[in-house]
């Protein structure tokens, strides 16, 4: 049977408290009815001593500032229409810029294919002059933490 153990909701699960940036807050996990239990304390309940003895596992989180992503329509565009990189279409990156302008209905998906045991899309802006034919990327956990990066990379502006 799996472990399943719920996220962080961002505050605290005894006084409500939103966790903000910069602080540290104590996550314990609590067997109940056979089930985990998460229980996320600030440092108010801490040092209260509202918190309950009996973890099986307890860690520290510290809350880190996120960085602010913002999507940038023309860098995107930029990309789709850069016809001189020949890895372009085989890039997870590309298909998940498309993805995300087909989403608003900036591009427009007009062709599924499988080639070689690869399955490819094409999607268009006419108006644009954009027509690119991409890989739909099979990610495994590794390759997935990769997009992530390069996605936050992205749309971060850093270098």
């Amino acid at each position: 049977m799996p472990v399943k153990i719920e996220r962080s909701r961002g505050t605290c699960s005894l006084c409500s408290e939103s966790f903000k940036a910069g602080t540290t807050y104590t996550s314990r996990l609590y067997v109940e009815s056979e089930q985990y239990k998460r229980v996320d304390a600030c440092g108010v309940c801490e040092d209260d001593g509202k918190v309950n003895d009996g973890a099986v596992a307890e860690w520290k989180v510290k809350v880190e500032k996120k960085k602010k992503l913002v999507l940038s329509e023309s860098a995107i565009w930029q990309v789709l229409k850069n016809k001189e990189d020949p890895e372009l279409s085989t890039r997870p990156l590309t298909f998940i810029l498309c993805l995300m302008l087909a989403r608003k209905r900036k591009l427009r998906l007009i062709a599924t294919a499988k080639v070689k045991g690869k399955e490819y899309q094409t999607f268009e802006n006419k108006s644009r002059g954009v027509h690119v034919k991409v890989q739909v990327p099979a990610l495994g956990p590794a390759a997935f933490h990769q997009l992530q990066q390069e996605i936050e990379t992205f749309f971060s502006g850093d270098a």
